[in-house]
């Protein structure tokens, strides 16, 4: 290659390299200032237009960008930044539209970037940040359903003395701008943008509450072969069922158990008589489980049921096993030879509707709580352990802890229907096919035999009833002595003439409309015994489905609550009952100790049965 070549090869790389770094760190547009003030700042849309909000934020601490985003995919709102976490985010996205359209210029506050980190409208994502970067904004974007942006600016600070009014840019301009604006409505809080009624369920639809409560811990111990196997630290202290009466407005007590170490057995236990339910704290879980408020999810692990069942798939997997356990849920073996089951680490609570629909609530392990807009628990479970430690140290205000949520169908919490008996035919009134019945007269029932005998199965109600009524007892049914004057009275008229010749058309004449008033009657009873059949099974029918919509909503994730709600729903024998005559205290569990469940804590022996 001659040195003319060369040089003009040299010249085209320099050219090509000086319009690079301009593309790259080119000046923003050009924008006429005067002409802007009173404009609106951004492109008009309808509220319903944005299909996709995304949210950066710097951390200084990390000097990381923190980023939440929520997205409608296939018409449902989903929240990418969360594992795609179903979201409730039709009003919320509207309101964040509703903040940044139609916001108009007041006046214009800097031309140069110079003035952004005084004005706070950095842009997060820039890659010259570090943890003393200062002056950082909260950048937003908003595109549709095309991914066309439709905003796309950054929010600095408050403008001093100037209520509801803020710095702001667009993330393409250098200009600052000074607008009315709300940001509230751009909150990168996870639960602010979903269901915020996880059951779903009406407080005073609760007719029992099912508390077993334990502590569980997972260790790990060599066999005499020289394997490792599970094994878990059982720490069994009460079960505890409570039913609701309505009439009363009060909880009772349905059974108590307690822990016997002897036995290594749960054995009934008698409630001392100078203790009481405590139904401050009962009410006070109720309303818990109304409004069970969430801060956070993480997805199950592939291979696990929705019942917490472990399969032999799962077992073999080390990444969601080591995953379960971090989580705070042991699986275990409860007897010789049977499939694992998971433990909790602290214990589990069942509430059951009088619909026939049961909530399982599972409390796990500890969670510290993170940044709402990233939100991920620690990889290391000893790392989360440390940090848990540490914000318990801070009151535990910073504790958060998992919970494993499922649905179950309880038949036996829905009343059977009580169907009616249907009153025996009168004798003699049977149709010509069953003629036959009424020559048995050990299975027809007496003349004085009340319907009380008769068969309460609906099924079995049909023209042959008086054929399967058992034997009469009348010593049972009738006064022995009014029996005894009843079959005495023909003997003390026997001169009378005419008392033979009226007798006989009184057993003759009313035998039709006796038969006819009684089918009619059973027929009224069959069909009022159909419709509450019909009602027992539909509702049966409806609690079903219900516990399977539930379990499609709950199946894939773990839940995680704040310790203030873990406290609230979480009660032990000491929370459940109280002295008598004992002063309200104040929230259940107040005086819990907080590092409850954390890993390595020696809490009893293993289970033997």
């Amino acid at each position: 290659m001659s040195e003319s070549a060369k040089t003009m090869l040299f010249v085209a790389l320099g050219a090509i390299a000086v319009a690079a770094a301009y593309l790259i760190d080119r000046p923003t547009q050009a924008v006429n200032v005067s002409s802007l003030v009173g404009t609106t700042l951004n492109t008009q849309f309808e509220v319903d237009t944005p299909k996709r909000l995304q949210i950066v934020k710097f951390d200084r601490p990390t000097a990381q960008t923190k980023q939440f985003e929520v997205a409608s995919q296939d018409g449902v709102w989903r929240i990418p930044s969360k594992q795609d976490y179903p979201a409730d985010a039709t009003q919320q996205m509207a309101a964040a539209a509703n903040a940044l359209i139609d916001r108009k210029v007041l006046r214009v506050a800097a031309e140069t970037a110079q003035d952004h980190e005084a004005l706070g409208v950095i842009d997060p994502q820039s890659a010259k940040l570090d943890s003393n970067s200062e002056g950082v904004g909260t950048r937003v974007i908003m595109s549709d359903a095309d991914d066309k942006t439709l905003v796309d600016m950054i929010i600095g600070k408050k403008v001093k003395d100037a209520e509801g009014q803020r710095y702001v840019r667009n993330t393409n301009q250098d200009v600052v701008y000074i607008v009315e604006l709300d940001p509230e409505s751009l909150s990168t809080n996870f639960d602010d943008w979903i269901e915020d009624d996880l059951l779903q369920l009406s407080p005073f639809d609760l007719t029992q509450l099912f508390i077993n409560d334990y502590s569980a811990d997972l260790s790990f111990g060599m066999t005499q072969d020289g394997r490792i196997v599970p094994q878990v630290s059982w720490d069994r202290r009460s079960e505890i069922t409570v039913n609701y009466d309505n009439k009363a407005a009060k909880w009772t007590l349905g059974d108590l158990k307690g822990y016997d170490k002897q036995s290594k057995q749960m054995v009934e236990q008698q409630l001392p008589e100078d203790e009481e339910i405590n139904q401050e704290a009962l009410n006070e879980l109720r309303n818990g489980l109304d409004d069970l408020l969430i801060v956070d999810i993480a997805r199950k692990p592939t291979g696990l049921g929705d019942d917490l069942k472990a399969g032999n798939d799962f077992m073999t997997n080390k990444e969601a096993f080591q995953d379960l356990v971090a989580k705070g849920f042991s699986p275990v073996p409860l007897k010789a030879g049977a499939p694992p089951e998971i433990l909790s680490s602290e214990g589990e609570l069942i509430a059951t509707q009088r619909d026939g629909v049961e909530y399982v609530l599972r409390f796990g392990q500890l969670q510290v709580q993170t940044d709402s807009a990233d939100g991920e628990a620690p990889v290391d479970p000893a790392a989360a352990a440390e940090a848990a430690k540490a914000a318990a140290g801070q009151d535990g205000k910073d504790l958060r802890r998992y919970l494993f949520v499922m649905a179950r169908f309880n038949e036996d919490a829905i009343p059977k229907p009580q169907l009616k008996e249907l009153p025996p035919l009168p004798e003699g009134a049977a149709p010509a096919e069953e003629a036959p019945a009424a020559e048995e007269p050990a299975e027809t029932p007496a003349e004085g035999e009340t319907p009380a005998a008769a068969d309460p199965n609906p099924d079995a109600a049909g023209g042959d009833q008086e054929a399967a009524l058992p034997p009469s007892e009348p010593t049972d049914e009738t006064d022995p002595a009014a029996a005894a004057a009843t079959e005495e009275k023909p003997a003390e008229t026997p001169t009378d003439p005419a008392q033979p010749a009226d007798a006989a058309p009184a057993k003759a004449v009313p035998a039709a409309p006796d038969a006819a008033n009684v089918a009619a009657e059973r027929a009224a009873i069959e069909q009022e015994n159909q419709r509450l059949q019909d009602e027992y099974n539909a509702t049966i029918e409806k609690g079903q489905k219900r516990v399977a919509e539930l379990n499609e909503r709950f199946g894939d994730w773990y839940y995680v609550i704040s310790n203030d709600v873990y406290k609230q729903i979480h009660l032990g024998r000491d929370q459940v009952f109280q002295k008598q005559g004992a002063a309200p205290a104040g929230d259940p569990g107040d005086d819990a100790n907080p590092l409850q469940g954390l890993p390595n804590i020696p809490i009893g022996a293993p289970p033997t049965e």
